[in-house]
């Protein structure tokens, strides 16, 4: 499995919009090496985050933050996500909050999923296909299924990667990529 990230400069900087580094990922020190900083899944226009400056994506990212029950059976970890989708190629990575108390909730596995596609050259078709994972699987989150999603930077000491023999999209037989 092989994606593209763009990465900004900073770790935490919500208000940030450039996003200049483009980043080849290919294995686990790769990824740790991105996490480490804010990043985004696609290519925009002059490099400005913003869904209207949507050129393209190789990879896309859902949020697991655990907040669909509040009974610890039922949490997906990032080990069970990835038994899961046994056969889909993905990398999961603990977010910044993994294993913290947020928003009133007790400390829970939080991470995100990257998931290598094809290329996607149409913003609308890449939020499509967002949807259908998240219709799929609801434990992520559904406020995070936009395609102008940053994911805040965090050192990363765990990643797990799953070079599967396919891809979401298949799986899901979610249109033409």
């Amino acid at each position: 499995m092989n994606f593209t990230l763009y990465i900004s400069d900073f770790a935490g900087v919500e208000a940030n919009c450039r996003y200049p580094r483009q980043q080849e990922i290919s294995c686990t020190e790769d990824l740790k090496a991105a996490a480490a900083f804010d990043h985004v899944c696609v290519a925009f226009k002059d490099c400005y985050r913003k869904r209207e400056n949507f050129l393209s994506a190789d990879v896309l990212v859902m949020d697991c933050d655990n907040t669909h029950s509040e009974n610890p059976a039922d949490w997906i970890t990032m080990e069970k996500f990835l038994a899961i989708l046994p056969k889909v190629s993905v990398a999961v990575v603990p977010s910044r909050n993994h294993m913290k108390p947020k928003d009133g909730k007790c400390a829970r596995p939080r991470f995100h999923a990257y998931f290598g596609i094809p290329d996607i050259t149409d913003e609308q078709h890449y939020t499509e296909l967002k949807r259908a994972i998240h219709r799929a699987y609801p434990f992520f989150d559904e406020a995070a299924l936009d395609a102008a999603r940053f994911i805040y930077g965090c050192p990363v000491e765990k990643v797990l990667w799953q070079d599967g023999e396919t891809t979401i999209d298949q799986v899901l037989k979610v249109g033409d990529t």
